[in-house]
């Protein structure tokens, strides 16, 4: 979902939301085989202006590192700075400045590209909190939150061997264009992907075959 994946700065223009005084949330997740290492992270509720400045930042810079077509991305460069935008967003997380849903959702994106399962539980995590902090539907914030909860829900499910929910995820088979749809549950409904800004599966499939249309074009001299 391009569209989601370009949102960079002006996603972080929209007010905190919430007010009053509520209880950090801390989580301990088992990432020490992550990059970096994981350990306790901690949700904050006071806002802190500061951080999320430092957090748009951030998140712009992993957009920005997509941008353009993928065949001309070097996707070395971009997992060396991914581990490096981790690691400041970690930074972060274990002292509890982030606190906003903007916060929330520009974290679950840079952990969604992390290199463990824990990297993508904290992602859903994230992303869950997000909602949970009180965006409103309707809402740009409100939309991503959604969906990149059951992408990260999708590849954390992955990660661990099992079918993905909501139908995110593709993978490349073998040589040249070959995209598919990763193993999904087909209990499924589309009426549970509509509620996560999820396309139909029947729309899911279909977006494989584009995938290999574009993938093509790219190889045609």
């Amino acid at each position: 979902m391009k569209r989601l994946w370009l949102l960079g700065l002006a996603l972080f223009s929209l007010a905190h939301a919430g007010g009053g005084v509520r209880t950090p949330i801390t989580v301990t997740l088992q990432g020490a085989g992550c990059t970096p290492a994981l350990g306790t992270v901690t949700f904050g509720m006071t806002f802190d202006a500061a951080a999320s400045v430092q957090m748009a930042e951030i998140f712009a810079s992993d957009q920005a590192a997509r941008s353009g077509s993928p065949g001309a991305i070097d996707w070395n460069t971009v997992a060396r700075e991914d581990r490096e935008r981790r690691e400041q967003t970690l930074k972060l997380l274990q002292s509890g400045r982030l606190s906003t849903p903007a916060d929330f959702v520009g974290a679950a994106f840079l952990f969604q590209h992390g290199d463990c399962p824990a990297a993508y539980e904290l992602a859903n995590k994230l992303a869950a909190q997000a909602i949970a902090a009180g965006e409103r539907p309707g809402g740009t914030l409100h939309s991503t939150a959604r969906w990149i909860y059951a992408a990260t829900y999708d590849r954390w499910q992955r990660s661990l061997g099992k079918p993905q929910k909501y139908g995110t995820q593709y993978l490349s088979m073998g040589q040249g264009c070959n995209f598919k749809l990763e193993p999904y549950d087909p209990a499924t409904t589309d009426a549970e992907r509509a509620d996560y800004e999820v396309p139909t599966l029947e729309e899911a499939l279909a977006r494989a075959d584009q995938f290999n249309a574009e993938c093509e074009s790219r190889q045609t001299p």
